[in-house]
């Protein structure tokens, strides 16, 4: 593949090692070359027609950051698997048919870093979650190394912030800011990159039923793609009844159980854990007082396979809330599912729960 030489020299040059190389070529092949889907697991062409066109299919793709990395002196290695769609494979009889879609796995001071740069969507050592289907195989010169791709090893971690205040009556200011989990963050980038970030915001403040504007818009993090996207906004609300029902959870939190039929007969398979945050500070505006307001809860999932909480309290004119919903599986058999489902009926019931304020008497 010496042919290479010419294509690759531009591409790293002044790399400060390997690992610098790695990220350089993988950048230049995602972002080069256009994929045109996933036909298994064969090449479709050489790997010097698939350089010549800058396209090819997710193997092909695949299969040459192999051989560019390899010809760069970094060891590296296809990895073929099966997409969850597609079904699991046998780590015990691993036939050829059962495996639909090929990775690259590129190791350095013994770590592994698993790349697929058919998409200008994905950072450097992140996957699709669909590629998290268990046992795989590492084509290596002597043996296919049996390889698991767990979404247990996959966190999907989020957290969001509210800060509200009144300082004029019936008018309510605040900032939000999110953290994005990272395949959020690719939904958040896609949908930006399909209809603008006018759009985007646009549909945060068609969400809210009442009258509110947003100021002071802005997404950090959009175009760098190894980490997930920060999203701020201030915002203006109208709020001045007698009484006052106030959603803490704002436009977060869960509206619907996944989980709506009454028996299952299948595992079920999240795409990654979850781990998220939502955590408000409300001040009470100036001529109300608290009515009602919602008690704090913690519950468990299993012995150890999750929780939630939700932990509200009302200090020195503020109202604070932290909710958290944290699983530690991905994978749930039959015999779990009611446990599941009312666990999650808990925790929609807990975040449609309101604090009602009311206007004190003169």
């Amino acid at each position: 593949n010496n042919w290479l030489d010419d294509e690759l020299g531009p591409v790293v040059q002044g790399a400060a090692g390997k690992l610098e190389k790695l990220h350089k070529i993988y950048a230049y092949v995602r972002d080069r070359y256009a994929s045109t889907g996933n036909r298994g697991i064969w090449l479709s062409a050489s790997l010097k027609v698939i350089s010549k066109n800058k396209n090819g299919y997710v193997a092909d793709i695949n299969l040459l950051l192999t051989a560019m990395l390899n010809q760069q002196g970094i060891e590296a290695y296809p990895v073929i698997l099966s997409t969850r769609s597609h079904g699991y494979t046998n780590e015990f009889y691993p036939l050829i048919n059962r495996f639909n879609y090929v990775i690259c796995a590129a190791a350095i001071e013994n770590k592994l870093y698993y790349l697929d740069a058919s998409s200008p969507a994905l950072g450097f050592s992140h996957l699709f979650p669909q590629c998290y289907n268990g046992h795989a195989r590492m084509i290596m010169p002597e043996v296919a190394k049996a390889i698991y791709l767990s979404p247990d090893s996959l966190v999907e971690k989020k957290l969001t912030s509210v800060f509200i205040r009144s300082e004029k009556p019936g008018e309510w200011t605040g900032h939000r800011t999110t953290h994005a989990g990272y395949y959020e963050s690719m939904r958040v980038r896609e949908n930006i990159k399909e209809k603008g970030e006018a759009s985007f915001f646009k549909s945060i403040q068609a969400a809210y039923t009442g009258d509110m504007a947003l100021s002071g818009q802005k997404i950090e993090q959009l175009k760098e793609l190894d980490a997930p996207v920060k999203i701020e906004y201030d915002f203006v609300m109208s709020q001045q009844d007698d009484l006052i029902y106030f959603n803490p959870m704002t436009w977060e939190g869960y509206k619907d159980n996944y989980f709506k039929a009454a028996e299952r007969h299948y595992p079920v398979e999240m795409p990654c854990l979850v781990d998220e945050t939502y955590m408000l500070n409300l001040e009470i505006p100036a001529g109300y007082m608290v009515d009602e307001m919602p008690t704090s809860a913690k519950v468990k999932l299993g012995e150890a396979d999750g929780f939630f909480e939700y932990l509200i309290d009302q200090y020195n004119g503020t109202i604070r809330l932290r909710s958290r919903i944290k699983l530690n599986r991905a994978t749930f058999a039959p015999q779990e599912y009611n446990t599941l489902r009312a666990f999650f009926s808990y925790v929609v019931k807990k975040h449609a729960e309101s604090i009602v304020l009311k206007r004190k008497a003169e």
